[in-house]
Parts: C-alpha cells; sequence; structure tokens
C-alpha cells in the first residue's frame, strides 16, 4: 500500500462527498486507501462512497476543544492506516487529481519527513476558487529573528508524510495537552524542528474557506487567540529544547496578563 488518505470529519455532510469523490478521482494508479474517522452526530452511510477503498469509521466526540478532537482522530486513523506514506485531510477540503501521482512521482518516500504543497481557496458562499498571495514577510530574514518565525500553514489538508515519521511525532506529543493547536502547526513545527520540513510550490489542494473553518474563532483580539499564541510558543520551546527571545513572545505574554 502507497498511500493511506486520513480523512477527519465533524458534521460535514454538505461537503464530505466531494472530499471523498476527489480521493477517489485521484489519476494515480497503485495501491491506497481512504480512511474515514467520523465523529458527526448522525452517522454517514458508506455506501453512497461505492468504492472498497473507502474504510470507515464512526466514533462519539472524544474531547470539548475541536482540535483535540481533531488530533485524536488523525491518530486513531494513522493506527489503522497501512500505507507507507500519509496524506492528511480535513472533510470539507478536496484534492486536485494529480496530488498522489505528483507526490510520488516527484518525492522519495522513504525519506522520513513532512511535505505541505500550497492549497488554494475554495470560498463556500460564492463557490468559487482563489489562490491566496504568500505572505513575503515570512521569509524576511529580519522578521524571523526579531518578530517571529511562524511558517506559512495552508492547513491540514495540504500536508503529507512519511508513515515512520508520523510515528515518531505522535510518540513525542500528549492528545491532551496542546487544546488550541491544530495538528498541521504541531506537525509543521516538528518537522522543522528535526529538519524535515519540505515545501511545495505546487497547488494540489482545495482549502475550504468558511465560517466553519477551525481557525475562524480565534480573532485577534480574543483571549483564545493570545493562549493559542502562548500554546505555540510554550511548544517550540518543549519540542526544541530552546527558549525564544522575539517579539511575539513578548507581544503574547504582556497581551495573556491582561486579557
Amino acid at each position: 500500500m502507497i498511500f493511506s488518505i486520513i480523512v477527519n470529519t465533524h458534521n460535514q455532510y454538505k461537503t464530505i462527498n466531494r472530499c471523498i469523490k476527489s480521493c477517489l478521482s485521484q489519476n494515480f494508479q497503485k495501491k491506497y486507501e481512504i480512511i474515514i474517522i467520523d465523529t458527526s452526530d448522525k452517522k454517514l452511510n458508506k455506501v453512497q462512497f461505492k468504492s472498497k477503498k473507502v474504510r470507515y469509521f464512526h466514533y462519539k466526540v472524544f474531547s470539548k476543544f475541536p482540535e483535540l478532537n481533531q488530533l485524536k482522530k488523525v491518530y486513531l486513523g494513522f493506527k489503522k492506516s497501512k500505507g507507507k506514506w500519509i496524506c492528511f485531510m480535513d472533510g470539507d477540503d478536496f484534492f486536485k487529481k494529480n496530488k498522489l501521482k505528483y507526490i510520488y512521482e516527484n518525492y522519495n518516500l522513504n525519506n522520513q519527513g513532512v511535505i505541505q504543497d500550497v492549497s488554494s481557496n475554495f470560498i463556500e458562499f460564492n463557490k468559487t476558487e482563489k489562490i491566496p498571495k504568500r505572505k513575503k514577510y515570512k521569509k524576511n530574514l529580519l522578521y524571523t529573528k526579531a518578530v517571529s518565525f511562524w511558517p506559512e500553514i495552508f492547513g491540514t489538508s495540504s500536508l503529507s508524510a512519511n508513515k515512520n515519521f508520523v510515528k515518531s511525532f505522535f510518540k513525542s506529543i500528549s492528545l491532551e495537552k496542546w487544546n488550541f493547536l491544530a495538528i498541521d502547526a504541531l506537525l509543521i513545527l516538528y518537522a522543522i524542528n528535526r529538519k524535515k520540513y519540505y515545501f511545495n510550490e505546487k497547488i494540489l489542494t482545495i482549502k475550504s474557506i468558511s465560517e466553519n473553518n477551525l481557525g475562524s474563532k480565534y480573532i485577534l483580539l480574543s483571549k483564545k487567540f493570545w493562549l493559542r499564541r502562548n500554546q505555540q510558543i510554550m511548544y517550540w520551546e518543549k519540542i526544541s529544547n530552546k527558549k525564544i527571545y522575539n517579539f511575539d513572545k513578548i507581544i503574547s505574554t504582556i497581551i495573556n496578563i491582561f486579557i
């Protein structure tokens, strides 16, 4: 088995068929599987997917924190996976038809690391696709040293990784602690620290943009935003064994005191 696509979904009844169809429509001729881990209020009907590639599992919600719920679902999907390479997927996103083929032909899948491809945004309310503008300041040396070095993140569905590397990631992390950090940030920072992070400029993923997105609740001046910011810093300091000294840490620490 070459690829395991792990789809985590929760009450995404309007988009899950589109998501799974994009996985089944891949122009990749070798073996791959699709593992759906679902915590929806109502079970999905597996028959609707009409493929032996699909394996479906339904559970009750694991946590009141969406990020932890997502992390635990991905972990369960990983434990059930048979592929040597894992592709992560949210139930409202979808893949370009050449995603698996492109990764297979352009990367050594035995190399233990994480690939992030660029995603274009699909605006749900008017059904249009838009390529996001890249954040050039993220590459500015002065900015990354003095302000913040957090990488540009395009979402969980843009990530794929060697199975053994994902195994080492899950061994290193608590499934309970980082209740404001999504798996994309956790995994990318882990890979950067291990010098196993690879950025792919090719657009292979379409990200759904709606009010239901996991990060849409984190407004700049909200307490949750700065709690998440602090957790990012604490997580990096833990996995790297290095203290951060920049404006990002100073500002987030001060704001957390007063909010």
